[in-house]
């Protein structure tokens, strides 16, 4: 019986360990993103025709990051051209979740380019309105 109540232990254990050496090299990763027009429980939701409507869209990042707590920024493009920069700050984490927001009254065509501290582009992504 003893051995039983272990089992579950070790296998969460050894989930929290492939996740450490996953992320044993200390850099900050965007696993995911996402658009939407608001947020529900950490992440981004909507579609196309939501984000129209509400004149605004929130773009959510879940970003790994087995270093010290850090910032990475969105660049924000509307139809083109650039419009704003968003620091976000990334704790130590597997999956941290985080989002930016803007408003976009009559775009055509959002992009958005997660940069991590150092300026280097860890992801793209664009929605066409």
């Amino acid at each position: 019986m003893m051995l039983k109540s272990m089992v579950p232990a070790l296998v969460v254990v050894s989930s929290v360990l492939a996740a450490n050496v996953a992320l044993a090299d200390g850099a900050v990763s965007c696993v995911g993103g996402q658009f939407g027009d608001h947020v529900e429980h950490g992440k981004a939701v909507g579609d196309a025709k939501s984000i129209a409507e509400a004149k605004k869209v929130v773009y959510s990042v879940d970003m790994a990051n087995a270093g010290e707590a850090t910032q990475v920024t969105l660049v924000w493009k509307v139809d083109g051209k650039e419009v704003q920069r968003q620091s976000l700050d990334v704790g130590k984490a597997p999956h941290w979740l985080t989002w930016g927001m803007r408003p976009i009254p009559g775009a055509s065509k959002v992009e958005v380019q997660v940069l991590d501290g150092a300026g280097a582009s860890l992801k793209e992504d664009a929605l066409s309105l």
